[in-house]
């Protein structure tokens, strides 16, 4: 058995998981696309209403590297559609706790260094009924701080929102408690939840372009996971300290570090990591340590464009 460090440490999800059944095996039930979004990243409100969620990569100042990936079931319609393959080695549990007692070899998976996958759900609508009211307070933990431009440039992959709903969520047993980023303290956790009734999901690499379309008839279940490089020190489940790449990767600000006392951390089965080597030292030399422009911080649990849109 080997600790696992909290996937995400900082990020941003809640404590109730919705449609993913707990510690099962058994696929979710329904139509409709369920995306579960696991481990650090940001999420950035438009001013359209659409969500931006941005997976970070290899920071220069040398943080711990975060590997973006889709896992979903072997054999399902989705995974075919994505080109999506067995990894050997690959715990499921160990980025899903709600996973613990499914079979290993039940799950594909598919890196995603460079792409961007655009999820619609073909409702006319832009805007996502955001009810995921665990994310993390940005306005709140970085007073004063602005979000970077482009945001695009500091990330290893990204996923868009356009309607649908995303939705308090967990991965990991201390979700949903109570953590304190200085001062302020809040309800955190390392996932969420997007859901959809009828949607499209297309994923771009490079001149690649593949697609997935989901409704009642033909349901959906994908798991979007960022989740940190392997590290040779014991972690501490009481201190998220990889989320200080959040605070320097998108708003160039000072971290603020999230601590729980009632915090316990894991034991999981030793895992491989799913694409650990798929060229993230490669980025380093792509990325300057210039800060690019800025836009403000935004209420509401993350990010947005305008300022003026904060609600």
């Amino acid at each position: 058995m080997n600790r696992r460090h909290f996937l995400g440490q900082i990020v941003l999800g809640s404590a109730a998981v919705s449609a993913f059944g707990r510690s099962t095996g058994t696929a979710r039930q329904g139509g409709g696309l369920a995306v579960k979004f696991v481990g650090m990243m940001g999420y950035i409100s438009r001013t359209d209403g659409s969500i931006l969620v941005a997976l970070p990569g290899l920071h220069p100042m040398g943080h711990y590297a975060h590997v973006p990936f889709l896992m979903a079931r072997s054999g399902s319609a989705i995974a075919s559609a994505l080109q999506m393959t067995p990894m050997p080695g690959v715990v499921a549990g160990a980025f899903d706790d709600r996973l613990v007692n499914a079979p290993d070899s039940g799950f594909v998976f598919r890196c995603l260094e460079g792409c961007d996958v655009d999820i619609d759900a073909r409702s006319g609508i832009s805007a996502v009924a955001n009810r995921a009211s665990h994310l993390a307070q940005m306005y709140t933990i970085a007073k004063g701080r602005r979000l970077r431009n482009d945001v695009r440039r500091w990330s290893q992959a990204t996923v868009t929102l356009r309607g649908g709903r995303l939705d308090n969520s967990a991965a990991h047993p201390d979700a949903g408690k109570i953590w304190s980023f200085g001062s302020h303290q809040q309800p955190l956790t390392d996932a969420t939840l997007y859901t959809a009734d009828d949607a499209t999901l297309q994923l771009s690499a490079g001149s690649s372009i593949v697609s997935y379309s989901a409704d009642n008839e033909t349901p959906g279940e994908l798991w979007v996971i960022s989740s940190a490089g392997p590290r040779t020190d014991a972690p501490n489940p009481k201190r998220l300290e990889h989320g200080a790449i959040l605070f320097q990767y998108f708003a160039e600000a000072e971290p603020v570090i999230a601590t729980c006392e009632e915090a316990e951390g894991r034991l999981t089965l030793a895992t491989e990591l799913p694409c650990s080597g798929n060229g993230l030292a490669s980025r380093v030399g792509r990325i300057t340590a210039t800060a690019p422009p800025h836009v403000d911080l935004c209420y509401g649990g993350g990010w947005c464009d305008d300022p003026d849109g904060c609600v």
